[in-house]
């Protein structure tokens, strides 16, 4: 068997990383847990919208823009029915601060196609496109007489 020099352990951490404390990886993790409980919970037809809005504002108080941000970031998903999911989750939940990223994603060529997709197809649910804003839009015609 052959003999190795002792050596002192030596982190491979970043600076990034170091900034990062256990509460806060913590809170990551819950957060992640959380997102896949609702996406779980799509699944199930028992669950009304009302009440899936109501988990998902739950999720907001309870962990802030994080939770939004996890949203949009869990559109990098293989699977096609956890995106469409995810779609509709961001859809019922409606928040501004998700506009930035899925607009920055729906944009950005280096995104996949399927991923710059679904940011497109949960910002049009949101009625955030140029598009959803024309045919929002009424025009009120009135006859004077």
């Amino acid at each position: 068997m052959e003999k190795g020099r002792a050596r002192r352990f030596q982190p491979t951490t970043t600076a990034y990383e170091q900034s990062w404390n256990v509460v806060e990886l913590t809170t990551r993790k819950q957060v992640r847990q959380k997102v896949d409980e609702l996406l779980r919970q799509c699944n199930d037809s028992s669950v009304t919208t009302s009440d899936m809005r109501q988990e998902l504002l739950q999720g907001v108080a309870a962990f802030g823009n994080h939770f939004a941000t996890q949203l949009v970031r869990s559109l990098h998903r293989d699977d096609d029915a956890e995106r469409q999911s995810i779609i509709w989750l961001l859809t019922v939940l409606d928040s501004s601060e998700t506009i930035p990223p899925l607009q920055h994603m729906a944009a950005h060529k280096g995104f996949p196609r399927r991923t710059r997709l679904a940011a497109s197809l949960a910002l049009a649910g949101m009625g955030v496109t140029a598009e959803t804003i024309k045919k929002n839009r009424r025009v009120y015609l009135y006859a004077l007489s």
